[in-house]
């Protein structure tokens, strides 16, 4: 996609996981509303272009899209309420037929003013599969266990299923289905979502998202849905600049958002993304940091 040096050919991974919703009850929604921080930057849509780490985090079938192997450690901060992400990854699609493949680990915290804090670690696996260039498959599979401070606790595998459709260069096209084992919990819920990535440029990237979310322990409501969209530029070929925003269903805020990366070819990168909702009752600001170390010769 953009920002690629020529010898480098994938995005890498992305700083932080695990869906961090404003909620005084158990919720944490991975993929949902915190994906990373160059994905935050573009207000969390890039389904259809989910190279790197946003592969497992977004869409499990994006890891095939582009080839590379990279490692990444990242790291996320919420305000209002507290909220803080840890995450490290590995990633390698650079075996024969492109058949990608990543390992990770999530840990996560928050607390709230009002409510219970909570903490959980999730443990994961995620594989792609190309067919021609055209269609791409992908599965992850993930360990989860939460607990919070009045002795709740959940802990269990489920999966995610992925598929990208990308009928020219230009243009991609994205589906996944999370946590798709029934485990009716506000801590792992179900969701289902898709979007449209556009590359009219080399140095341009835009994509539009949408997530439909199961909601638990709500009388009021069964489901929501959220919006996001952006936009990704390189200035210059070590530089790129991001913009996007949304709205997040569960939450009801809408946002905005905004990221950079700076690239040193041979060693790495370094992304940051910033979310400030600028509606809803209780606003929140989220902040994102990573890390890229590009393996080389692989």
């Amino acid at each position: 996609m953009v920002f690629r040096p020529h010898h480098i050919t994938t995005s890498g991974f992305l700083a932080g996981l695990l869906g961090l919703l404003a909620t005084p009850g158990p919720a944490w929604a991975q993929g949902s509303s915190f994906p990373g921080a160059r994905p935050l930057g573009l207000g969390g849509a890039m389904r259809a272009a989910a190279t790197g780490d946003a592969g497992p985090v977004l869409n499990p079938s994006g890891i095939s899209l582009m080839r590379g192997y990279s490692v990444e450690g990242g790291y996320q901060y919420g305000k209002s309420p507290e909220l803080h992400d840890a995450r490290v990854s590995v990633i390698d699609s650079t075996s024969g037929f492109n058949l990608g493949g990543a390992l990770y680990y999530g840990y996560h915290r928050d607390s709230p003013p009002v409510g219970t804090s909570q903490t959980g670690h999730v443990f994961g696996g995620s594989l792609s599969f190309p067919f021609l260039d055209k269609v791409f498959l992908g599965a992850n599979v993930k360990y989860l266990s939460f607990h919070d401070a009045a002795d709740a606790s959940y802990s269990g595998l489920t999966i995610d299923g992925g598929l990208t459709v990308r009928p020219l260069p230009q243009l991609s096209i994205g589906a996944v289905g999370y946590n798709l084992l029934k485990v009716a919990t506000a801590w792992v819920p179900l969701g289902v979502g898709g979007g449209v990535a556009l590359l009219p440029m080399p140095q341009l990237l835009f994509a539009f998202d949408a997530v439909w979310t199961k909601v638990y322990d709500d009388p009021t409501r069964d489901h929501v849905m959220s919006y996001m969209g952006g936009g990704e530029l390189a200035v210059v070929p070590t530089a790129a600049v991001r913009a996007g925003g949304g709205r997040d269903g569960l939450s009801g805020n809408g946002y905005f958002s905004a990221g950079v990366t700076a690239l040193s070819a041979e060693l790495g990168a370094i992304d940051l993304g910033v979310r400030q909702d600028l509606s809803g009752e209780t606003k929140s600001t989220l902040l994102a940091v990573s890390v890229r170390l590009f393996v080389p010769g692989m």
